[in-house]
């Protein structure tokens, strides 16, 4: 039986990195499924290299509560140190200078993660969430979430996805007039049930495979209208608002 979890990823600097390494290290502007389905198997306790075909049966739905902002932090290693503490080459040997590359981060980004799947897994997930073996992190050890990550546990929760608050501030309202609905980004691994036939949006190379190797899937964006009241804030202002819907839905 089919059942979900809803994930919510938001912190100071979160890093969502691709196949590509080398000098410049860049980040996708949402959640990848190899950065997801590390994080749930680090907190399952799971060592590198061992089976993730379970994760990998999970669907993923990304909702862009908000996109932040790509910011550039330039990095060294190994400056102004002699050439036996410098870093390692793959021959073996020593590079004898500084490396330099550039990591690509999203800052004050905000994510909320709907993943389904076999009930057995999900079970796994959402109780190592609860407790996790390792702390999870938002693409990098460096970026932990600021929030809560485990929402709910529920048999209908792309439906809890829609509902739940989204965490940004309310838009202001013109003088004498109501606020206007916000434009939501959703990211989704399947074309949505009202277009079945409708192409995907793009192809993003982030699905691990063994060897640290990639491979590509596809995935459709669309945007939904939600309304002005659903924005539940920055903060505590956002925490209060989710407790009082986690109790609503609880009720």
């Amino acid at each position: 039986m089919s059942r979900g979890v809803l994930l919510h990823l938001s912190g100071p600097l979160q890093s969502w990195g691709g196949p590509k390494g080398g000098k410049v290290r860049g980040t996708h502007p949402v959640p990848t499924r190899s950065g997801v389905t590390g994080m749930l198997a680090a907190v399952l306790g799971r060592p590198r290299g061992s089976d993730i075909a379970d994760l990998e049966e999970l669907v993923h739905l990304v909702r862009v509560d908000r996109p932040g902002k790509r910011v550039r932090d330039f990095q060294t290693v190994g400056g102004g140190l002699p050439k036996e503490r410098t870093v390692v080459t793959a021959g073996g040997g020593r590079r004898g200078d500084a490396l330099l590359f550039d990591s690509w981060y999203l800052a004050d980004a905000a994510f909320t993660v709907a993943l389904t799947g076999p009930g057995t897994v999900i079970a796994q997930v959402a109780g190592a969430l609860r407790c996790p073996h390792f702390p999870p992190y938002l693409g990098r050890r460096s970026c932990p979430p600021a929030t809560p990550v485990l929402i709910a546990e529920s048999d209908d929760v792309e439906e809890l996805l829609v509902g739940m608050p989204l965490h940004r501030p309310k838009p202001e309202a013109p003088w004498g007039r109501e606020a206007q609905p916000v434009q939501v980004v959703y990211v989704a691994e399947r074309a949505p049930v009202a277009e079945p036939g409708r192409p995907a949006t793009r192809q993003v190379p982030d699905v691990g495979l063994v060897g640290r190797s990639w491979t590509s899937r596809s995935v459709w964006e669309s945007r939904r209208s939600h309304p002005a009241e659903q924005c539940g804030g920055y903060g505590t202002e956002f925490v209060s608002a989710l407790t009082a819907w986690r109790r609503g839905i609880a009720a």
